[in-house]
């Protein structure tokens, strides 16, 4: 029904309002063709014959402006508007003439549309298919107010269909205020193309050909996946701009909508799109509130609607209003078009259960009163209305102190996710899938003693696995920081600096990448799947300790043969490290330029490329403009040997930002580079911003934590045969699953189930870590083989419930961590001079100590905090060291010492509560005087 005449009439905006509610409701007269409100006028096309008598009575009838709202001063009619009673009402001339109407008419998926006519009162014409290509399944989350959680859904519905194995594409149409784009670029994603990007691609096809902006979008997009579920679930992220600066839209989505293009452009791209990158379901982010941004996704009646709302009277009204308005635009058929769907949040069952009820009604009235009537031709047999039973009623997503204040990391928001109901609550809108019965697992009856030797074999070729060269056997765990570095780069080579201490795996990565010989193979050893990058690897630099065997592959090897192929002669590791011990020796100390043309003639030497008629620059251009190459390197510690002179600082540094941004800047990006250094390195040779370089390459950092302590001794003991291998892949194991897997080789404790000792799964970690919370993949890997080892002596023989005997792990603890130090002093001369000071005082120190205990200054002991030897204890003023530390320092401890958990409460791998295998429940407080060592928190 159309209400009555409008109370205020200010300016032609009113007039041309009040014109299109008439014009959507039972308002208009069938002798009234189109109206045409402007600032100067207001036109009217009638059908030929009509009084003009007729009209202005019309627009004077109650129903319409009103009576009195024709002025016929000076016989030229005119609508009077409000004003000042002592000043002359201002008017708006009526010229009213014969035309043809709407019949030329073109209504687009637009909130307001442009021409005034009968037709408004129909929905929009059908998309001419009821599907989009392939089935891909289109959902849009808006909400009429900001700030009620839509992003936050969008999120949690993405990654809840990724763990149950659908690739998702998530699309942040939010131009004006993204939301998940910050979330994407804080975890450190890829961001090379975004919904800016292709709507500008969009823009400039021609016609409905939409070849090339699908192309180039899908050529990106699959490095810009993020996370990794099982059954080849993923997302993958079309952030909203890739720019810096907070700008309105060049283009909006509106703007493709031209007279050659369907009128369902926008969303039939996205959903071509998905397509090519293999995604069945799309995520839209709209932008908040009735905004043309949103409009052409949210008109399309194939696309499932998600409102977000709030118990928040105008968040309800506003949500209420706008699902009407759409019904009538753009209805639903039944049996054909998704359903719309309402989530109400942010309320407490308990004291807003009245106010939940009263919303749930009020938006299921809603979604019934949006029903829009369907022309009988456009769905053939099928009803007209939109059925009642086409909409669920509202979903509940309640308060939830953990959604209150989120993280800005994609990681961080995920994490908080599983902490509440979200996806419990989002499964409503998409179906679930047939729920298979799992394959029981086949029983492994192996002795513990043949556990205990293949896993003290096993686990002792992988200590130093890089003696072992490029062809060794023996697999490796595909770590997740491993993956996001294969993963952001499916399409293009990687320009990225790997971080890590020494044991963190950096060298064996190294390897593993060189035995691989192409980029594309590594990604299948990696897990990684999609990537069609066709690269070669060439090593550049390789360290002392990657043992290699002449007779097989090499890394001279892979340079020699990749220089063949484009007909070149690659140079020898000597040559290469002559170049540069030449240049520390002749290069001025600050000359970054000369120092980056070094580095660049060592790429193109290993590549084979001739550098001796041209500069390393052109080399490096035509060989770009050939082949696509990944250069790896190793080593750099090797090279420097003391890190002594601001020669070597300049050298480090210019690797390290100068030489890969030079890369990176190389058009079509043909050359990557890889560099695994040790993060003191980094913080040696830049000092000013070493942490903002250190962020921008965090994802692809070698930090293990101590669920990535416990994950990597599932790889291991499974890999040796030592433990029943899980149904599932390793990296997909949920947390709180791993203690329980790892009972059959440790035990529930360290001792007998009904002991008081500390849980296995919480000592290990504790014992193994530094005071940076970091546990080296090279001590967990000694441990395993120490442990086993010790645990084949007859002593042990009683332990028949678990492979590793408790007594064997805490003696094999003492002799990973004199390994330790060894190692240490051999790759850390700094840090190995301080470690030999404290062993020559070990026998009289006792934990916690002072700095006059052990006779250092506070500069050194800064320099051991700095490394996660030492930590300060504001509580007793005084200093302590790690297990891993104190057993190879031969420092005493005190039987009333308190042991301090690495991790402190909250943190990722903390060492609190963890359920048993069989119930949840908080660990037992120590009881005092208990054995010194690792304890539970």
């Amino acid at each position: 029904m159309v209400s009555s005449a409008p109370v205020r009439l200010y300016t032609w905006v009113d007039v041309e309002e009040r014109l299109s509610e008439l014009a959507l409701g039972d308002g208009w007269p069938t002798w009234l063709l189109e109206v045409d409100a402007w600032w100067d006028g207001l036109q009217m096309e009638v059908v030929d014959g009509t009084d003009p008598g007729t009209v202005l009575a019309w627009l004077e009838d109650e129903k319409c402006f009103g009576p009195g709202s024709v002025s016929r001063v000076g016989g030229a009619p005119a609508l009077l508007f409000d004003g000042p009673s002592q000043d002359p009402a201002p008017t708006l001339p009526i010229e009213i003439g014969a035309g043809r109407g709407g019949s030329d008419l073109r209504r687009l998926p637009r909130l307001r549309e442009r021409r005034i006519v009968r037709e408004l009162a129909d929905p929009l014409p059908r998309p001419g298919s009821d599907q989009f290509v392939s089935g891909v399944q289109v959902l849009a989350f808006h909400s009429f107010k900001g700030g009620v959680g839509r992003t936050l859904h969008a999120v949690a519905l993405a990654d809840h269909l990724a763990r149950r194995g659908s690739r998702v594409l998530l699309v942040d149409a939010d131009l004006e205020a993204p939301g998940i784009t910050w979330m994407y670029q804080e975890q450190g994603g890829q961001m090379d193309f975004a919904y800016e990007d292709f709507l500008a691609s969009l823009h400039g096809s021609v016609g409905e050909d939409r070849t090339r902006a699908v192309a180039l979008a899908a050529s990106y997009l699959p490095n810009q996946q993020i996370g990794r579920h099982p059954g080849g679930g993923a997302v993958l992220v079309l952030p909203a701009s890739r720019r810096g600066l907070l700008t309105p839209p060049r283009i909006d989505p509106g703007d493709l909508l031209t007279p050659d293009r369907s009128r369902y452009f926008v969303s039939e791209a996205l959903a071509e799109l998905a397509e090519s990158v293999r995604a069945d379901v799309v995520i839209v982010d709209l932008r908040a509130g009735s905004s043309e941004l949103s409009a052409p996704l949210l008109l399309d009646p194939r696309i499932q609607r998600v409102f977000v709302t709030t118990l928040s009277g105008q968040s309800l009204s506003g949500t209420a209003r706008l699902i009407r308005q759409l019904g009538r635009r753009a209805p639903s058929v039944h049996g054909t078009d998704p359903v719309s769907s309402v989530v109400i949040t942010q309320f407490r069952h308990d004291a807003h259960r009245e106010q939940v009820e009263a919303a749930q009604q009020n938006l299921s009235d809603a979604l019934a009163d949006s029903v829009g009537i369907v022309p009988e031709e456009s769905v053939e047999d099928k009803p007209a209305l939109l059925d009642t039973d086409l909409f669920t009623p509202p979903l509940l997503s309640p308060f939830n102190e953990n959604l209150l204040a989120l993280p800005p990391q994609w990681d961080g928001v995920v994490t908080a996710i599983e902490r509440s109901e979200l996806r419990e609550t989002l499964s409503a809108l998409v179906p679930e899938p047939p729920v298979q019965d799992a394959p029981s697992p086949e029983e492994q009856r192996i002795d513990v003693r043949d556990r205990r030797r293949r896993l003290a074999s096993s686990a002792k070729d992988l200590v130093y696995a890089e003696n072992q060269g490029l062809t060794s056997a023996t697999g490796f765990l595909a770590t997740e920081p491993l993956r996001r570095l294969v993963g952001d780069h499916r399409t293009e080579p990687p320009i990225a600096l790997v971080l890590g201490a020494k044991g963190a795996g950096k060298t064996f990565t190294y390897a593993k990448a060189c035995a691989a010989r192409e980029w594309r193979r590594f990604a299948e050893q990696s897990d990684v799947a999609d990537v069609t990058l066709d690269a070669s690897i060439v090593p550049v630099l390789e360290p002392d300790s990657l043992q290699q065997n002449q007779a097989s592959l090499t890394t001279q090897t892979l340079r020699d043969t990749f220089a063949e192929q484009h007909g070149g002669t690659a140079a020898t590791t000597i040559d290469i490290r002559d170049t540069l011990s030449r240049a520390l020796s002749a290069l001025p100390a600050e000359d970054t330029l000369q120092w980056r043309s070094m580095w660049l003639r060592c790429l193109a030497m290993a590549a084979g490329a001739d550098v001796s008629e041209r500069s390393p620059e052109d080399a490096l251009v035509a060989l770009g403009g050939r082949v696509r190459a990944v250069f790896v390197i190793d080593g750099l510690e090797d090279l420097l040997q003391k890190l002594d002179s601001e020669v070597k600082r300049t050298a480090l540094r210019t690797l390290l930002i100068d030489t890969l941004n030079w890369l990176r800047a190389l058009r079509g990006r043909p050359l990557g580079i890889i560099a695994f250094v040790r993060r003191d390195l980094v913080n040696w040779a830049v000092q000013q911003n070493s942490s903002q370089l250190a962020d921008r390459y965090k994802s692809y950092a070698l930090r293990w934590d101590s669920t990535d302590a416990l994950r990597l001794t599932v790889w291991i003991a499974s890999q040796a045969g030592a433990l029943d291998k899980p149904g599932v892949d390793i990296s997909d194991i949920a947390e709180d699953d791993l203690p329980k897997i790892l009972v059959p080789l440790w035990g529930w404790k360290m001792g007998s189930e009904k002991s008081r000792e500390a849980r296995s799964h919480l000592w290990v970690p504790a014992a193994l870590a530094d005071y940076n919370k970091q546990v080296q993949a090279r001590d967990v890997t000694a441990f395993l083989a120490e442990s086993a080892k010790l645990s084949q002596g007859s002593g042990n023989s009683r332990w028949t419930d678990r492979v590793l005997a408790p007594s064997a792990m805490r003696t094999a603890l003492a002799r990973c961590s004199q390994i330790k130090i060894d190692a240490i002093k051999t790759e850390n001369q700094d840090i190995g001079k301080l470690l030999a000071r404290l062993q020559s005082r070990g026998a009289t120190v006792t934990v916690p100590f002072t700095l006059d205990d052990v006779g250092l200054t506070t500069d050194e002991a800064d320099a051991l905090l700095t490394a996660g030897v030492f930590y300060f204890d504001d509580s007793s003023g005084r200093y302590r060291v790690p297990e891993i530390y104190r057993h190879g320092l031969g420092f005493n401890s005190s039987p009333k010492a308190r042991v301090l958990n690495p991790w402190g409460p909250g943190a990722r791998g903390s060492l609190g509560a963890v359920p048993r295998p069989d119930r949840r429940e908080r660990p037992a407080p120590r009881p005092p005087g208990g054995r010194a060592g690792p304890a539970d928190a």
